[in-house]
């Protein structure tokens, strides 16, 4: 979700969100293929909203994650690890990203109880937002003015925005629950946090269930079903998602051959890759490369 596109191998382990305005620090993205099909996992110090537009994604916050559709959104605190990736081909969202500067300064009630809990940890809005709840169509107005806002610049959008963003947290707020001490069960389920930061670093090495497990200080049969659970992919299953979505970025850059591109992902095999790949984007590899080709 970081501007151009960098030649760096692994970029994801702490995002670098670019917020243009220092002054007004949102920024909008539009996540849909062939550009940006997915938000690999990274955290920032940031706010954010994602809003389903088109289609489906699992999305991913904290340790939890869910199927969304269209309509549908999640909500982040900083600093949680999140991502979102599709289930359905032609699926497309937008992740509205703010830092903390604009909701505070109000010095007034607002701020003190309810902005600083909310920044400081004490109360916990939820991650997830789906069409069976009343408040999701509200807030998802919000949301969609925001972008409409943002996009259109017209005179005043600055206030539009930051009422927007208010106005959603307000909404929000009513389901919002007060922190406690974390018990023993939550510790186990949120183990699976270190593994998630550990393969948005190193997704292109060989990792084994073992390893995995010891990682996330768990027997290995149990870290199968707790990652089964939180993400919905085994973990070869979403260390090839990380992969083709690298290979993805490295085809874009058209720098690379496809088999430099496979290797360099952690691919061993290029008919492997080629598999994979497609099963990911609809697309084989030089299908995928050609059609950046004749954009350029």
């Amino acid at each position: 979700m970081s501007g151009a596109f960098e030649d760096k191998p692994y970029p994801w382990k702490k995002e670098h969100t670019e917020i243009p305005e220092g002054l007004f620090p949102i920024n909008v993205f539009h996540i849909c293929f062939p550009d940006r099909s997915i938000i690999p996992p990274h955290w920032h110090d940031h706010l954010e909203w994602i809003l389903i537009t088109k289609g489906r994604f699992r999305v991913q916050v904290g340790p939890h994650s869910r199927e969304l559709v269209q309509g549908e959104l999640a909500f982040v605190s900083r600093p949680q690890i999140h991502a979102a990736y599709p289930t359905e081909d032609g699926s497309e969202l937008y992740a509205v990203v703010y830092n903390e500067a604009l909701l505070n300064g109000i010095r007034d009630l607002t701020e003190l109880h309810h902005i600083r809990p909310l920044l400081s940890g004490e109360i916990r809005l939820p991650a997830f937002y789906g069409t069976d709840q009343p408040v999701t169509r509200q807030i998802r107005g919000c949301i969609e003015q925001i972008i409409y806002s943002y996009q259109s610049k017209s005179p005043g959008y600055e206030l539009c925005i930051k009422g927007g963003l208010f106005s959603s947290l307000g909404l929000a707020y009513p389901l919002a629950e007060f922190t406690a001490p974390p018990s023993k069960k939550y510790r186990q389920e949120t183990g699976i946090q270190p593994l998630l930061i550990h393969l948005s670093n190193h997704f292109h090495k060989p990792l084994t269930v073992e390893e995995a497990a010891r990682i996330c200080c768990v027997t290995p049969n149990y870290f199968c079903h707790l990652f089964k659970k939180n993400t919905g992919k085994t973990l070869i299953e979403y260390v090839n998602m990380l992969r083709v979505h690298e290979a993805s970025r490295l085809l874009q850059l058209r720098r690379y051959s496809i088999q430099e591109v496979a290797f360099r992902v952690g691919f061993t095999g290029l008919t492997y890759f080629g598999r994979i790949f497609k099963q990911h984007t609809s697309m084989t590899p030089s299908e995928y490369a050609s059609h950046f080709q004749t954009r350029a």
